[in-house]
């Protein structure tokens, strides 16, 4: 993988080219951007939102030019590539995208058309996201994707005045809103004319208090009758997630695989490996995948992936880690799994039990009383020194408790 696709996107960064009336920009090197969420990479969310958007047969040079917006030469690089050799779209050449390497090996595509194309397809719902994940900056105010749904839902709903008196929009951007709608992404409110920084600010702050599972910063920007549980200690997220701690039927009680729990309620401990297990309430689990793209070209030092956990209870029960693991001699690896609080098991020892599988339990090392929220590290070493591939995710399955 080119180096220039061997970055992470910062929404912060470049806020301007999500503004309103935005110009093509030159597509010249950039300084490295801040670590904000998943690689752009093929296989990746945001690699196979930014293939999908190129691949639309709606997806036109103008769309390209001026909605992107990338400058002329990226966007007819990019057209040129899809018509295929007859240089005409829509006939037997066509070609497809099935890789972001194709389209940064194009000619004038680098880093700033990579960023923008990222920026646009998330910006348009192209990229599957968590529910803090983050779509866009627009006008300065940045949004993820709880936050989006939740602005969405007011202004296709609410008339002029309520736009106003509630929701603290100016006149002007009121009626621009109205006139605008239905807004279907959070791209087409961002970059409405009349709709200034002032306006999405206030917007964002009035609907601020998330639902059941929204992320959420502390007690106030939960709905009531919701608590903000799980923000990391460390830093690593400032988010947390709303979740009901009122008492449900059936929590604590005994489950299997054959006696499943009630509603609302999950089974923890079959994950481990037991035939019985107890259950409680369904969002003390949870999944975390990192898409770390990361080369593992006989790397005697230790090379590692991260992402953070959040909203879960206080203590980890079931630790889980599935693996997309490529590599031409896979068990001369070995993987280390590190909780936020520095403890780590032995994932896996290839050199003494072989080739890892895709799942593994983790049954050793961590302890059940340590911190579950914050930032898991996953570590991979080569002692060897023998074989290349690349670790291209990982997920994280956990299930937890209050201590």
């Amino acid at each position: 993988m080119t180096s220039r696709l061997r970055r992470f996107l910062s929404f912060s960064s470049i806020p301007f080219l999500l503004s309103c009336g935005a110009a093509a920009v030159s597509d010249n090197a950039v300084p490295a951007l801040a670590a904000q969420g998943q690689e752009l990479a093929t296989g990746t969310p945001a690699g196979n939102g930014v293939v999908s958007f190129l691949n639309d047969p709606s997806t036109t040079f103008s769309v390209l030019d001026t909605q992107v917006p990338l400058n002329s030469q990226a966007a007819q690089s990019i057209i040129d590539w899809r018509e295929g050799p007859d240089g005409v779209l829509h006939t037997g050449d066509d070609r497809r995208f099935v890789s972001i390497e194709q389209v940064a090996a194009l000619n004038q595509v680098g880093p700033v058309a990579l960023s923008l194309l990222e920026m646009y397809a998330r910006g348009t719902g192209r990229v599957e996201l968590p529910v803090d994940g983050a779509v866009g900056t627009f006008q300065g105010v940045p949004f993820n994707v709880a936050e989006a749904r939740r602005a969405l839902a007011v202004v296709n709903a609410q008339s002029v005045g309520a736009l106003q008196t509630t929701y603290g929009l100016s006149a002007v951007a009121a009626n621009a809103v109205v006139a605008a709608r239905p807004f279907l992404h959070i791209l087409k409110l961002g970059r409405l004319p009349g709709v200034d920084g002032t306006s999405l600010q206030n917007l964002k702050t009035a609907t601020r208090q998330g639902a059941e599972g929204d992320p959420c910063t502390g007690a106030t920007t939960c709905q009531s009758g919701l608590a903000c549980e799980g923000i990391p200690g460390d830093a690593s997220s400032p988010y947390g997630r709303c979740v009901t701690t009122a008492s449900l039927p059936g929590d604590s009680a005994a489950c299997s695989l054959f006696v499943p729990c009630q509603a609302g309620l999950t089974c923890h401990g079959l994950a481990s490996g037991a035939t019985e297990g107890w259950c409680r309430p369904a969002w003390m689990s949870g999944e975390f995948t990192a898409y770390s793209d990361l080369a593992l070209h006989g790397n005697t030092t230790p090379q590692s992936s991260w992402q953070s956990v959040v909203g879960q209870a206080t203590v980890p029960e079931d630790i889980t880690v599935e693996l997309d693991l490529v590599h031409n001699n896979p068990s001369k690896l070995v993987l280390t799994l590190e909780d936020p609080g520095g403890e780590t098991a032995l994932l896996w020892d290839g050199p003494n039990e072989g080739t890892p599988p895709k799942r593994i339990p983790v049954t050793r090392g961590i302890p059940r009383d340590g911190t579950i929220n914050g930032l898991w590290k996953l570590h991979v070493v080569n002692p060897s020194g023998v074989g290349n591939g690349r670790l291209r995710e990982w997920t994280l399955k956990l299930t937890s408790r209050y201590d």
